[in-house]
């Protein structure tokens, strides 16, 4: 009797309560209505008028935020669906897109440092210091980083309910979320934001600036998959 070799095994597609990577995108499948949905919010309609969160991109276009208990999908939606996408060309242009993804973390903006240092294509000197000085520095600093085409960054936020909930300091968390804010609202802006946040995990801060990071309308995901999704 021949003995079974590893190949005579599938893996298993199943990552268990492990969220999907971006690298495992040809195991994840079944959420492809939600991830239309999400290029569809990514993609400008014509003769959008510019508004507060998509500048001249149009509508939504600028910001996307997928919002759902824990435990959803939100994450593996996110990374294993939507980026794969966008790599293929699903919003036009978005093959050439710098995509780099971050946890916030305790410490948000050594993170958001980090992230943005792992797709740099240029130099861009004393990142963190441009990042801190105010809240253009995310602008400033994609500008510095992305080659000189019509390439933009998108910036995946995972886990944003961790701005919220790990970071004690609320001059730096008032600080990292207008970064965000404003490379999400400036009209001539390079950067995209994608945030996945638990739901229920609200916000304190009352400024509406900043509250609308969490507020603004946003495609809700909010039960695990089921049978009609696999």
């Amino acid at each position: 009797m021949p003995i079974p070799t590893e190949d005579f095994y599938p893996e298993n597609p199943y990552k268990g309560l492990r969220a999907f990577q971006s690298a495992d995108y040809q195991d994840f499948f079944g959420r492809e209505k939600l991830v239309e949905k999400l290029i569809k919010r990514m993609i400008p309609t014509p003769n959008a008028s510019p508004s507060q969160w998509g500048g001249e991109k149009g509508e939504g276009t600028s910001f996307l935020a997928v919002v759902g208990p824990s435990g959803s999908g939100k994450s593996s939606l996110v990374k294993a669906g939507l980026i794969p996408a966008l790599w293929r060309g699903a919003v036009p242009g978005s093959e050439k897109w710098f995509i780099v993804e971050m946890l916030p973390g305790a410490h948000p903006l050594d993170e958001l440092e980090i992230a943005l240092t792992r797709v740099a294509a240029n130099q861009a000197g004393n990142m963190h210091e441009q990042l801190a000085r105010d809240e253009r520095g995310l602008l400033r600093v994609a500008n510095l980083i992305l080659p000189n085409d019509d390439s933009e960054l998108v910036l995946v936020i995972d886990q944003f309910e961790e701005v919220f909930t790990l970071l004690e300091d609320e001059a730096a968390r008032i600080h990292f979320l207008n970064l965000i804010h404003a490379a999400a609202t400036e009209p001539r802006s390079r950067v995209r934001v994608i945030v996945t946040h638990r739901a229920h995990a609200a916000a304190t801060e009352p400024r509406s600036r900043v509250r609308g990071i969490v507020t603004h309308p946003a495609d809700f995901y909010d039960r695990p998959l089921q049978y009609v999704g696999f």
